[in-house]
């Protein structure tokens, strides 16, 4: 049997602070050489993995492993889209939304055991306007978090909730038109997955492969709701809060009253319009798992 190659994209920034050199060396020492040819590349700045998986996908490279969190995952991801390469994932950031979502280990060395009897599936890509996406994006008040979030050096769960009691109490709801009613949102997520990340379900009956959007748009709450909100959504119950209006479809279009910021796959993005199209591409992404 031919080895096959497999390419890992390493950001030597990701999460918490990593010992990356103990990976690679978990790679060198328990990727089964007899099946795969391994080559690790560091990425040297934003959109370096994007080029790389590009590269890898013009080569026919069949495995490329995104090592970092979503972002990095996110950017190797997108240039996979439609191509016969399947993304691997070694979670090493905060969220891990994807990796979680796929039932990815968080230990490098339970990681690469997978790899070395790892399958191929189909997943579903989704789209806010011209921009990919694969667990969750979304307007009002978790993409203002992820914004503040994205400035913080201190990353991690912990340092999530507190950013967002911290801007509750000066948060003002989005007006927006969604569905052809206008409201004065809280947040609206369109979820491909279940979670942001954390283990944390916005969209708790969204399946990652069934060629559907599902919408959980929450109105504004009293601050002593909070509480429960966040129960809801570690608990799987979000879509039965009183507070949450819940959709599933192909595509969907909101307006805001001015140029919207955006947060995808927790990456936060201020754009030049304030209108959204949110769309989906069945089965184009093969995944390792």
């Amino acid at each position: 049997m031919s080895k096959q190659e497999i390419w890992f994209v390493v950001n030597p920034f990701s999460g918490r602070k990593k010992n990356h050199q103990a990976i690679i060396s978990l790679i060198e020492n328990q990727l089964d050489k007899k099946k795969y040819q391994a080559r690790v590349i560091p990425t040297k700045a934003a959109g370096h993995a994007t080029e790389l998986a590009y590269e890898a996908s013009e080569k026919q490279v069949p495995y490329i492993v995104a090592m970092g969190g979503d972002g990095t995952v996110n950017e190797t991801a997108k240039a996979l889209i439609g191509s016969k390469t399947a993304l691997g994932i070694m979670p090493l950031g905060s969220g891990n939304g994807l990796a979680r979502e796929l039932g990815i280990s968080m230990k490098p060395h339970k990681v690469i055991e997978a790899l070395n009897n790892a399958t191929v599936k189909q997943i579903d890509a989704c789209y806010v306007n011209d921009i990919p996406f694969f667990c969750t994006a979304g307007v009002g008040f978790d993409a203002h978090c992820a914004d503040v979030f994205s400035r913080l050096k201190g990353r991690g769960l912990f340092n999530y909730i507190k950013v967002g009691f911290q801007e509750f109490w000066s948060y003002q709801p989005l007006p927006c038109n969604f569905g052809g009613n206008d409201y004065k949102v809280f947040s609206i997520t369109f979820g491909n997955a279940r979670q942001f990340g954390n283990n944390a379900y916005i969209a708790p009956i969204a399946q990652i492969d069934d060629g559907f959007i599902d919408c959980t748009l929450l109105n504004p709450m009293p601050l002593w709701q909070v509480p429960g909100i966040i129960t809801k959504l570690f608990n799987k119950t979000i879509n039965e809060s009183p507070y949450a209006e819940v959709y599933r479809g192909a595509k969907f279009k909101m307006k805001g009253q001015e140029n919207l910021l955006i947060h995808y796959d927790g990456e936060p993005l201020r754009l030049d319009t304030d209108e959204l199209t949110i769309s989906i591409r069945g089965k184009s992404l093969h995944v390792m798992i």
